[in-house]
C-alpha cells in the first residue's frame, strides 16, 4: 500500500469508558462534598446549641445557689418556672415563654424560649439565643414548702432547699436534617440558709 499512513488515536469504546469513569468519580466527589457540608452544618449547630445550653444552665445554677427559693406559694411536684427571691427581697423568675414573633422570644422561628423576669413577671428577657427552642423545662423544688417557717416552735422540715432542673433545647435549622437536640439535668441547693 502506497501512501497509507497509520494515525494513532483513541477508539470510540476507549472514549466511552473514560467518560463513564469520569462521570462516576464526579458523582462520588459531589456526594462526599455534600456529606461534608452537612456534617459541617451539624457540628456548627451543635456548637451553638452547646454554648447556649451551658449559658442557660450556668445562669440557672448561679441564680438558684445565690438566692432564696420563693415559697410564697407551695410548689407542686413539677413546675415550669423557677421562682427566687434576692437578698433584698426582689423577685427573680426563670421560665418558658411563648415565641412565634408575638411572644417574648427574640426569634419568630421558635415557639417557646427560656426567659428571665426581674419584676415579678411583668416583663421578660430571653435567655436562649435565636433559633434555639425550649422543648422541655421542668423544675422540681424540695421541700415543697418553706423549711424556714416554724410551727409551734419547731420547723416543718430540716431539708436544705434545692431545685432539680431538667432542660431540653433544640436548634431549629433551615434544613430539617441539621436540627440538633440537647438535654441537661442538674440539681442545685440554695446557699441561703435562714435559720
Amino acid at each position: 500500500m502506497i501512501g497509507v499512513k497509520k494515525v494513532s488515536g483513541f477508539s470510540l469504546v476507549e472514549m466511552l469508558i473514560t467518560i463513564t469513569i469520569f462521570a462516576i468519580l464526579s458523582v462520588v466527589l459531589a456526594q462526599i462534598f455534600i456529606s461534608f457540608n452537612r456534617l459541617q452544618r451539624q457540628v456548627s449547630n451543635r456548637a451553638v446549641l452547646g454554648q447556649d445550653m451551658r449559658f442557660a444552665t450556668e445562669l440557672l445554677i448561679r441564680s438558684a445557689r445565690n438566692n432564696q427559693i420563693d415559697y410564697s406559694t407551695s410548689y407542686p411536684t413539677r413546675t415550669g418556672t423557677l421562682k427566687l427571691l434576692t437578698p433584698t427581697g426582689s423577685s427573680i423568675q426563670i421560665g418558658v415563654r411563648p415565641g412565634g414573633g408575638a411572644g417574648d422570644c427574640q426569634d419568630a422561628t421558635v415557639t417557646q424560649c427560656l426567659a428571665l423576669s426581674l419584676d415579678n413577671g411583668s416583663t421578660w428577657s430571653p435567655i436562649t439565643a435565636k433559633r434555639v427552642q425550649v422543648e422541655n423545662f421542668d423544675v422540681y423544688v424540695r421541700p415543697s414548702s418553706s423549711p424556714f417557717a416554724s410551727s409551734g416552735g419547731t420547723y416543718t422540715s430540716n431539708v436544705q432547699p434545692f431545685a432539680t432542673i431538667n432542660i431540653r433545647l433544640k436548634y431549629i435549622s433551615t434544613t430539617p436534617t441539621d436540627t440538633i437536640t440537647l438535654q441537661a439535668q442538674t440539681t442545685v441547693s440554695s446557699r441561703v440558709y435562714l435559720r
